[in-house]
């Protein structure tokens, strides 16, 4: 349970830095993308 409140906190935290100068492009997203992917994988793996 300590894992999934962790991914929620680092996903919020990350989108909180890409997201606070108010533009975006599509390398920001590209980035966000591989965050849930990693976070994705990282779960899937988990026991």
């Amino acid at each position: 349970m300590l894992a999934e409140v962790v991914a929620i906190a680092l996903a919020t935290w990350i989108l909180a830095l890409i997201a606070s100068d108010g533009e975006s492009n599509w390398m920001e997203g590209a980035q966000l993308l591989a965050v849930y992917v990693i976070l994705a994988l990282a779960f899937y793996f988990l026991p």
